[in-house]
This record gives structure tokens, C-alpha cells and sequence, in this order.
């Protein structure tokens, strides 16, 4: 069965009722590999990866087929790997490009195909429409995509990238702290990883088997509601923080040592008031439209450009790799040093996180109180609802237009449509809501300093959207 397969902000992702299946992955690989044979001359090589999921490693084999079938070379990693591995791969080797089997931290029944350029960055929307091109043509001739083993070997990208890690990250300063650490791995890729490159008796660490089920949690991704058992561990038992990743390691989730959840606005905030405070100078951060509006008034201290995108790291990593920007992140939980890797790296984010607290001498919950001590305390919140497919253009429509809706009731003082619909009100609060581009989601941010004013925006929404 065939479907409309159309790439989001990174790559796609479906579910066997939405066109996940064998025949789909080979068109997915064949328009790729065009892709590189069109755009790359002489000897052409592609790494592909794959994660913890159910068929992740029969997908990733059956891409790495049908690429070898097209004279490329082809190298798949010899375990679930993380995408940051493999994305930091690609752009310190001669291959051209990569191709991940994973959906990251949707939910079990989820998977998708993910690729990243030879700089082991996110395709921008021009490459991406012309992959999809490909896709259409070889909807409708199958019998072009032919499958051959000839040119595929197997690869541990593991390695270098932890040798980069050591020497990147001040590891000495985080070992010789009295940091204690429980790590859940989520059943995802990241298991294993931390304890190498840590190498400490004394952290603890959780759900480090592989499982594609993702028992005990909605999806693999490192939120509040999922976390319960880390949230346990470290408050019951006095760790100093808790760490999780999502299903493929490129988001972060940070629980301090009261057993509280660190949002990600709080976690890039404490990440850029770090990295801004060295004395290497940086000059400006990026981050996406529905990030918290303190990080404008964290530049304001640092003296530093705030540069603003469209939700999607896809839209963040050509600041990074054109070295506009040293640091960038998402209100997702993905977070990326422009010298390390221009995408997100959620292991990267936590030792980097680790070697604040190893030298700052402090605590997370201090370094959460450090933040506002300096910037205004705000409430910020996502609501994500589904909706069925054949609902989107309504659903689009009401979007355009809720500005009119929400004027009868709250004076708005400005809007911005960069993405979706930003409007905002008196007393420095805002609302955003847009379409997911992975998934049939609507997504609605809201930031606000009083919760009674945030519940308010948000429950007219809801029922606007709703009725």
C-alpha cells in the first residue's frame, strides 16, 4: 500500500494504518539516493542508522539495500544508534549524507525516515521538495527501485564521537564533583552511552534494555508525564539530578534534586546564560518563535543578538553552521553548540549541562533560582490536540483566524506569522498555535506571568478550536 508521504521538519514518520510498510521505506530510499546521485560527483557514500523501535533495523537494512542498488556506498551502523552520532559522523567523514530509521519520541507505533546532508544537518525546504519530487515519480514507477547487498558494511560510529566528547566537555571537572546522577535511557539508542563516557559507580541508571514497546510511558520523550520513576529515584533517594532522552537522543529531559521537572525553556536559559558567560565571545544565540521571551532579555545581559526561526531544527542549524550564531535550541528539548554539531544533541546538552553544575558549585533547583533572579518568573505551557487528517484545512482556517475570535475578548497588541499565528497581549504574554510537522497535532504555546491569565488564553482556544 502506497500513501501521500510527505517529509515534515525532519523527515517522515508514520504508523502502519498511515502508510508505514516495506514498500513506502523503498520509495523513502530510492528518492534519496537519487538525491545524492544528482547532487554529489565521483565515489558516493550514506550512512544509515536506525533506533530501538519495532522493524527499525529490518527498515534500516532494507534502505541500506535499495541505496547499494544505486552504485552508493553504504555503511549501517552495527547497533541502535543515536541520531547525533550519526549526524556528527556524516560531517566529520567523506559521506554524503545519512539516513536514520526512527520517530524519535513519538509513540510506539510510530516510525519515519530521517535524513540528514553531508554536513549532518536537517535538508532546508528546497532540498526537501525536491526529494519529494523523487518520491512521486517513484510512486508511480516501483519497478525502477531494484535492491542489491554489494556495497553495504557494517560501521560503530560510537567511538569518535565520544573521543570528540572528552574533548569537547570538561568530563575531569564533572567526575571529580559529588554530582550523582540517575540516567533514564527510555529503552531508546542513548543506553550505554553516559556510563562510558562518565564512567562513575555511583549514578544509577534506568530503562537501559532495549524495548520497542516503551512500557510505562505514552512515547519515548522526555517529559514531565513520562518521567515518574526517574522523578522517584532521585527524590526518594537523594540523587543530585536526573537525565532522560528521547527514543533517538536528540532531546533532553532534566529533573533537579527536589525530584522537579526542569521545563526546556528552563534548560536553555540555564544553557545559554552558561555558555554566554564564558569568556570565549559570542555574539548572538538563535531560537525558534516558541521559545519563552526571556531569551530576548537574556541577550539584553549578555549583550548578545537573539535571532528568532520556525519551530523546526531544520530552520536553526544554518545559523550554526554558518557560524551566525554559537548557540542555538527549541522549545522542544533540543539544544546545539555550533562548534560541536549543528543539530540537536541531547547528550552533548546534558554533559554540557553537568559541567555547569561541576563548576558553578551549585545545585539545578539553584540554577533554575539563579535565572530568575536576573529575568522575570513566567509561566509557559504546550498543549498538543489531535485532530483527524481530513480536518486540517478547517482546523488551518480557524488558526488564521483567531485573531478576530480572540479580540472580542483580550486586547492584543501585536501578532507575528512566521509561523502559525503569535499573538500577543498586555503584560508580556503570548500565544502561538500552529500544525506539528511531523504529526497531526495542533501545537498551542502560551507564556504568561500570571498562570489565572495563561488558563484563561488557553481555554478559549481549546473551545475555539473545538466547537
Amino acid at each position: 500500500m502506497t500513501t501521500d508521504i510527505k517529509f515534515g521538519t525532519d523527515g517522515w514518520r508514520a504508523t502502519p494504518e498511515t502508510g508505514l510498510n516495506e514498500e513506502n521505506i523503498s520509495i523513502c530510499a530510492q528518492s534519496f539516493a537519487k538525491y545524492i546521485l544528482d547532487h554529489h560527483e565521483g565515489d558516493k557514500e550514506v550512512l544509515v542508522g536506525y533506533d530501538t523501535r519495532k522493524n527499525s533495523y529490518d527498515f534500516a537494512k532494507l534502505t541500506a539495500s535499495v541505496i547499494s542498488a544505486n552504485k552508493i556506498k553504504v555503511k549501517i551502523t552495527d547497533a541502535p544508534t543515536p541520531t547525533p552520532l550519526c549526524s556528527y559522523h556524516v560531517k566529520n567523514s567523506s559521506m554524503h549524507g545519512a539516513v536514520i530509521i526512527t520517530a524519535s519520541h513519538n509513540s510506539k507505533e510510530w516510525n519515519g525516515f530521517k535524513i540528514r546532508s553531508s554536513k549532518g544537518l536537517s535538508f532546508n525546504d528546497k532540498e526537501i521538495y525536491e526529494i519529494e519530487k523523487n518520491i512521486k515519480y517513484y510512486t508511480e514507477n516501483k519497478s525502477k527501485i531494484k535492491l542489491s547487498d554489494s556495497e553495504i558494511k557494517s560501521i560503530n560510529v560510537k567511538n569518535t564521537y565520544i573521543d570528540s566528547i572528552k574533548k569537547e566537555i570538561d568530563i575531569k571537572s564533572i567526575k571529580n564533583s559529588n554530582i550523582k546522577i540517575v540516567v533514564d535511557y527510555m529503552h531508546g539508542a542513548v543506553s550505554g552511552i553516559l556510563e562510558e563516557i562518565l564512567d562513575n559507580e555511583e549514578n544509577c541508571y534506568l530503562r537501559h534494555e532495549y524495548d520497542s514497546n516503551f512500557p510505562n510511558m505514552e512515547q519515548p520523550e522526555p517529559i514531565e508525564k513520562n518521567l515518574s520513576k526517574l522523578i522517584e529515584k532521585v527524590s526518594k533517594e537523594k540523587y543530585s539530578l536526573g537525565l532522560a532522552f528521547d527514543g533517538d537522543g536528540d532531546r533532553l529531559g532534566v529533573i533537579d534534586e527536589n525530584g522537579n521537572f526542569q521545563t526546556p525553556t528552563d534548560i536553555f536559559s540555564i544553557l545559554a546564560m552558561h555558555i554566554l558567560g564564558k569568556k570565549e565571545s559570542i555574539k548572538s544565540i538563535a531560537t525558534t518563535v516558541s521559545m519563552t521571551s526571556n531569551i530576548e532579555e537574556i541577550g539584553k545581559i549578555y549583550k548578545s543578538e537573539i535571532i528568532r526561526t520556525k519551530v523546526g531544527f531544520k530552520h536553526l542549524a544554518p545559523l550554526l553552521e554558518n557560524k551566525k550564531v554559537s548557540f542555538a535550541g527549541e522549545e522542544s528539548g533540543g539544544y546545539s553548540i555550533g562548534n560541536h554539531l549543528a543539530d540537536k544533541d541531547g547528550i552533548f546538552s546534558a554533559l554540557l549541562y553537568l559541567e555547569n553544575l561541576a563548576k558553578s558549585n551549585k545545585k539545578p533547583s539553584e540554577l533554575v533560582d539563579n535565572i530568575y533572579s536576573k529575568l522575570p518568573k513566567k509561566k509557559f505551557e504546550r498543549v498538543d490536540k489531535n485532530f483527524s487528517t481530513e480536518d486540517r484545512k478547517s482546523i488551518e482556517q480557524k488558526i488564521y483566524k483567531l485573531r478576530d475570535h480572540l479580540s472580542k475578548k483580550f486586547i492584543i497588541t501585536d501578532e507575528n506569522d512566521m509561523d502559525g499565528k503569535k499573538l500577543f497581549f498586555e503584560n508580556s504574554s503570548w500565544v502561538l498555535t500552529r500544525l506539528s510537522g511531523t504529526e497531526p497535532v495542533i501545537r498551542i504555546y502560551l507564556e504568561s506571568e500570571e498562570q489565572h491569565k495563561l488558563d484563561e488564553i488557553k481555554k478559549e482556544i481549546i473551545d475555539y478550536i473545538d466547537n
